[in-house]
């Protein structure tokens, strides 16, 4: 990693009394809730930044409204975004700027050229330095629909010689020998290093408040501890394989396609991308 590299990803993992300034900063992640388990114990530190979540959090086929107790997908949707909104205010960013796209979830990994070419844009009129965003796990597939997403948009501005943001990962959830693993990183090759932050009593209470806002996810949310935050810098994925060897997690679930699925709509993708570059460079 450079020097400048290496100040924005300290700059920019610091913790939330750290009185150094945050450099320009750009959330990408697939549902509301996600900010909060990668960055929960530090998002004070994030009121400059732009928050973009890259679907709408509600799967269209209405099993999880129903399975959560609502009778509608209007109603599951104003939910989720009403929890959101409190978990931003108690970290004392109810007005920092934020998006979303209007995906439905688990149906990003079918829109990845134009999800590259949406973020491609806000990315230059942004001109973040650092993206915070999902890693390639095969944990479920909208998170590696963001991290297609991301790592892409990147490449195409550096096609246009234009500034290119450090991509700044946090671990979410992949597939383990107890059925889910959370909160470590799939190893990387070749290994990128990793920084880890112990969160005190405080940060841990605060955490947990917060997750705690999402109410309808907590089923989900069990799942992950309060103990840390850890970050790297992305590694380049090859998105045409799975992340892993072995079936990936969400291949147990009817999350609208298998990791064989994306790996095909990837390879689809930057096929597509690729030519739409090589046509606008001749």
């Amino acid at each position: 990693m450079e020097v400048a590299e290496a100040d924005i990803f300290a700059r920019a993992t610091a913790p939330a009394t750290d009185a150094r300034p945050m450099p320009r900063a750009l959330l990408v992640f697939a549902h509301p809730d996600d900010e909060t388990i990668a960055l929960g114990a530090r998002l004070p530190r994030f009121a400059g930044a732009h928050l973009l979540h890259v679907t709408d959090g509600v799967p269209a086929n209405g099993a999880d409204s129903l399975a959560h107790g609502f009778h509608s997908l209007l109603e599951y949707r104003s939910a989720r975004w009403q929890e959101m909104d409190r978990a931003l205010e108690l970290s004392d960013l109810a007005h920092m700027s934020r998006g979303r796209f209007d995906i439905p979830d688990q149906e990003a990994s079918f829109q990845l050229s134009g999800l590259t070419r949406r973020l491609a844009a806000i990315f230059r009129r942004r001109r973040p330095q650092v993206i915070f965003t999902h890693p390639y796990e095969g944990g479920h597939p909208d998170h590696d629909a963001c991290a297609f997403a991301v790592h892409h948009a990147v490449s195409m501005l550096g096609s246009m010689n234009e500034a290119v943001p450090l991509i700044v990962e946090a671990p979410f959830y992949h597939a383990g020998s107890q059925g889910i693993e959370t909160g470590v990183f799939l190893p990387a090759d070749p290994p990128e290093p990793e920084v880890i932050y112990p969160l005190s009593a405080r940060e841990q209470q605060g955490k947990r408040t917060l997750l705690s806002c999402f109410v309808s996810q907590q089923e989900t949310l069990q799942y992950f501890g309060t103990q840390e935050e850890r970050y790297r810098v992305a590694p380049a994925y090859d998105f045409r394989r799975p992340p892993h060897w072995g079936g990936v997690f969400y291949d147990n679930y009817s999350w609208g396609l298998t990791s064989p699925d994306f790996c095909k709509v990837a390879a689809e993708a930057e096929d597509a991308l690729d030519e739409e570059m090589n046509t606008a460079c001749c």
